[in-house]
């Protein structure tokens, strides 16, 4: 018998997860009944649990200990089936996000322009420019008041769209955590992010009411580079960010459509 469809809070390899003490999941192959479990854990190669051999037909298992921000973790279960036969399962890993306020080092921007509630604006676009060398690993965490599309050196980052999500932004805004890696390259890298009104100020219901959580749309954006020691080097949005809305994008509303100038592009 073999454990398959490795689940944590029932996502695959999730990244972000603020769930400190997650729940685990699995299917079984092979076998008619599972008869005991044995889940093995580890970060950086050192085991953060290994629950020894359980007896149970259980295919769940709340992880025992409090994680910590960014602890990434693998894990594997071994399986045992009614004659007593059973193997490893592949591994599957989580990671952890952000989840006390000192981890956060970024600062909320906007565009340099005064709002009228009453007229429309095109998407603001940002941008910035910094040097990476020796980069192990980045991690990108995101957020909007609107809707963000973050892309680095040309590539957007992740496939979610309307991100980061529909919430009641007076008491809570989601984040998204990517795996960027592959898209920082040595030397000189340039990151943009284009911010549209969503659910935040744009047509909202039957009747299209406006600014209906607030009039500034808003970015919040982390990136963490890692060296080979494990050193972080941030990149965050703050005052030294570019700003235009002079791009092709004049009119973004997810009820009224979208207006795109080409000659801008």
């Amino acid at each position: 018998m073999k454990a398959i469809r490795l689940r944590t809070e029932y996502l695959k390899d999730p990244l972000g997860i603020d769930i400190q003490k997650p729940m685990l999941f699995w299917n079984c192959e092979g076998g008619k009944k599972q008869a005991a479990y044995r889940i093995l854990a580890q970060t950086n190669g050192k085991t953060v649990w290994d629950s020894g051999k359980v007896s149970s037909s259980t295919m769940r298992a709340e992880f025992p200990k409090k994680l910590v921000s960014r602890q990434r973790v693998k894990w594997k279960v071994k399986l045992w089936d009614e004659s007593g036969e059973g193997e490893w399962s592949e591994p599957a890993a989580f990671e952890m996000g952000l989840l006390t306020p000192s981890d956060w080092k970024a600062a909320w921007i906007a565009g340099n322009y005064r709002v009228n509630k009453k007229k429309r604006y095109p998407v603001d676009c940002f941008q910035k420019q910094f040097t990476a060398i020796g980069v192990q690993k980045a991690r990108l965490y995101a957020s909007a008041c609107g809707l963000y599309e973050v892309r680095l050196n040309g590539v957007r980052v992740g496939d979610t769209v309307f991100a980061p999500g529909s919430t009641d932004y007076k008491k809570r805004i989601q984040y998204q955590t990517y795996d960027v890696t592959a898209l920082i390259k040595g030397g000189v890298n340039v990151m943009t992010a284009e911010l549209a009104d969503g659910w935040y100020r744009g047509s909202n219901g039957p009747q299209g009411r406006r600014n209906s959580f607030g009039t500034q749309t808003k970015l919040f954006v982390q990136l963490e580079l890692y060296d080979s020691e494990g050193k972080i080097t941030r990149i965050c949005t703050d005052g030294s960010w570019a700003w235009s809305n002079d791009g092709p994008i004049r009119f973004a509303d997810l009820r009224d459509g979208e207006r795109v100038d080409a000659r801008k592009s």
